[in-house]
């Protein structure tokens, strides 16, 4: 008996260091994130520009940021019209939560542009100089978690409104259903870890739990780890994603400098 739970102790150990916040480094689940902060800044509306100010925006637009956007991406493994339901169904939630994190009815003029013709296929999270939206995304789930009921009040994690949410978000994979537990367990501890291991930010930001955000993006993973093969679209592109998943070989971007522009050195003397 002091064998396993010597056992057990051993691989928690393990799993509590391997496990991390979402940190922005997944691709495709960037894309789904992309697509739902658009539609919430879509859903206030934003004050007509000064031409000036529109020449400006647009030639902050092409820089080595907009350089950098990446080639239009495979689509997931499998379940992507389950996503897209859970999406629609979460607007107006997510859109309340937008407005209470950011406080913005009509929000400012966002950095590189983001007033125009919505984005298509464009990494939100890829850039430098997006941390600000990084951390709103982190408190807006936050918030949406609450109001879903996958954390309580205090912000503890609820395994009983996570698991509602992963069945009712994958109620046409019913393959999902039997893995259901499973998934919560591992989730949950990801979760747990995530708020003893942040992200680290450059800038001064505000700091939510990013439990709900990792959350998501561990059920998402599990699912497209688990894609039945008559399920699955592009077989191709899936089998590239599930052994970068795996391997823990996502998108990695460089990490933006300083605030200042300059990496400052300290000197020590001897």
């Amino acid at each position: 008996m002091n064998k396993l739970v010597t056992l057990c102790s051993a691989v928690l150990l393990v799993l509590a260091a391997v496990c991390h916040a979402y940190n922005f480094q997944d691709a495709e689940f960037n894309e789904l994130l992309s697509s739902e902060f658009q539609d919430m800044v879509d859903s206030v509306d934003f004050a007509p520009l000064h031409p000036r100010a529109r020449r400006d925006d647009e030639a902050v637009s092409d820089d080595k940021c907009q350089k950098k956007r990446p080639p239009r991406r495979p689509r997931v493994c499998c379940a992507e019209e389950s996503l897209d339901a859970i999406h629609e169904k979460e607007k107006d939630t997510s859109r309340s939560c937008y407005k209470e994190v950011t406080g913005l009815d009509r929000p400012e003029k966002p950095e590189h542009g983001f007033h125009g013709p919505p984005h298509k296929k464009f990494d939100l999270f890829s850039c430098e100089g997006v941390e600000k939206r990084k951390s709103d995304m982190i408190c807006i789930q936050e918030c949406v978690g609450k109001k879903k009921g996958m954390l309580n009040e205090d912000g503890t994690l609820n395994p009983e409104g996570i698991t509602k949410i992963l069945l009712e978000t994958f109620t046409k994979e019913t393959w999902v259903k039997p893995m259901a537990e499973q998934i919560v367990a591992k989730c949950i501890a990801e979760a747990k870890t995530a708020n003893e291991k942040p992200i680290k930010f450059y800038t001064e930001v505000k700091r939510c739990s990013p439990a709900t955000l990792t959350l998501k993006h561990c059920m998402f993973k599990e699912v497209q780890l688990s894609c039945p093969a008559d399920e699955i679209k592009d077989k191709g592109a899936c089998e590239k994603y599930q052994e970068r998943l795996k391997k823990g070989e996502l998108d990695v971007p460089p990490p933006p400098p300083p605030p200042s522009g300059r990496i400052d050195v300290e000197l020590k003397e001897d």
